[in-house]
């Protein structure tokens, strides 16, 4: 299923991109948005940002506006206060809950912008707050525009001018004193395309995307894993199989990701990521596997250990999504070897994964393809039993 996603960038005085508003896009078309439901437009904004188009793809390192109705600022959804800036639309009253659930926000680190901003919807308990106010230039005349940027000079948010569509307006919004601009002038809103996976194929390459960090967030794999009911009995089921041999039993996907330690999660979670990628067919995971551990196995640097495996693991990645290899490693924090050997099979890295294939297809393959470096073909082989094995342990730990 395509998805789309539209952005326009934000502006500081030096006319820098300091951030993008995400828009509601039903069709690859700058201005096609049409719905008749705002909570709904807002869910699929968030899901086709944060997990199948990516953040960045969309955004790079700037953080993403996006706008929250009534029900959402009542129910956020948890994101990363660092990459996001969450817009207070404009048509909402501002009553009791609204105004506890905007204090709650700011207190927990979330930048918030007052959209479309009306002096005469302004609320004095909201207003220092807020960290962004955004005003539509064009619908101000200069002299209102200028009292409405007059009243709110003392307070501590930053100006944004919204529709700056010519030089001029763009001049005279800079003599008012604003700080950040959003226009046609600049930029109109650019599309960009995605592809929607099953539910369950999202949440799962969110999870690879997380876990391959360098430095993993465990809160947010908790929150992802305990989305996902097959996704949480699977780990605890593999890691208090006896294949492990854990002195204690796990009851919690806290306590399993606590007490394993990083090394040991990420290539946990990267089989069982695989293994659940598989549900469909069940005919791919095994093969990953050998071909993850035969890498390893080939590897001549200990330290590169962990990313040959990956190769291996990641070499079906192609085949269980439906996508093109590219655009399932794109969001991905993998180095640029790993990539290089999982897309054109470069390097040694990729010459091993090259020598896995090539023993699968025996009859199809020379000796040189099924030997790896000096080891010759018998020695290569051997390794290759030895990762089937293996292979075949794994597949019953994982169930």
């Amino acid at each position: 299923m395509d998805i789309f996603v539209g952005r326009q960038p934000i502006f500081d005085r030096e006319r820098r991109i300091v951030g993008y508003e995400l828009l509601f896009r039903d069709a690859d078309d700058a201005t096609a948005a049409r719905f008749n439901d705002a909570d709904a437009a807002t869910r699929e904004v968030i899901e086709s940002a944060f997990l199948d188009i990516g953040l960045d793809r969309l955004a790079g390192k700037q953080p993403v506006f996006l706008n929250l109705t009534r029900n959402y600022l009542l129910n956020p959804p948890p994101l990363p206060p660092q990459q996001v800036v969450y817009e207070i639309v404009e048509d909402i009253d501002f009553v009791d809950d609204i105004r506890r659930a905007i204090a709650r926000l700011a207190a927990d680190g979330y930048r918030l912008a007052l959209d479309d901003f009306v002096a005469a919807h302004a609320d004095p308990d909201v207003l220092p707050r807020v960290h962004i106010i955004k005003i539509d230039v064009l619908a101000h005349g200069p002299r209102e525009l200028e009292r409405l940027v007059t009243r709110l000079r003392d307070l501590p948010a930053r100006l944004l001018a919204e529709k700056v569509e010519d030089e001029a307006t763009w001049t005279r919004c800079l003599a008012l004193g604003f700080s950040l601009f959003q226009g046609y002038w600049f930029s109109r809103p650019q599309v960009l395309r995605g592809r929607r996976l099953q539910a369950n194929q999202a949440v799962v390459l969110q999870l690879l995307r997380l876990v391959h960090k360098p430095q993993p967030d465990f809160r947010a794999l908790e929150r992802l894993i305990e989305q996902d009911v097959n996704l949480s009995y699977k780990l605890l089921r593999m890691i208090n199989s006896a294949y492990y041999g854990l002195s204690r039993k796990i009851e919690s996907v806290r306590r399993a990701l606590v007490y394993i330690g990083q090394d040991a999660l990420r290539g946990w979670l990267s089989m069982l990521s695989v293994r659940e990628l598989d549900e469909a067919n069940r005919g791919l995971t095994g093969l990953a596997l050998a071909r993850a551990r035969l890498c390893e196995l080939l590897c001549p640097d200990e330290g590169e250990r962990e990313a040959w495996f990956t190769a291996g693991l990641f070499s079906v990645l192609d085949q269980l999504t439906g996508l093109p290899m590219e655009e399932v490693l794109a969001g991905l924090p993998l180095s640029d070897d790993l990539v290089a050997a999982l897309l054109h099979g470069l390097g040694p890295m990729g010459e091993a994964l090259n020598c896995a294939i090539a023993l699968e297809n025996p009859q199809e393959s020379s000796e040189d393809e099924r030997s790896f470096g000096e080891l010759g073909l018998e020695q290569t082989a051997a390794r290759y039993l030895q990762a089937v094995a293996w292979s075949q342990e794994q597949m019953q730990a994982l169930g």
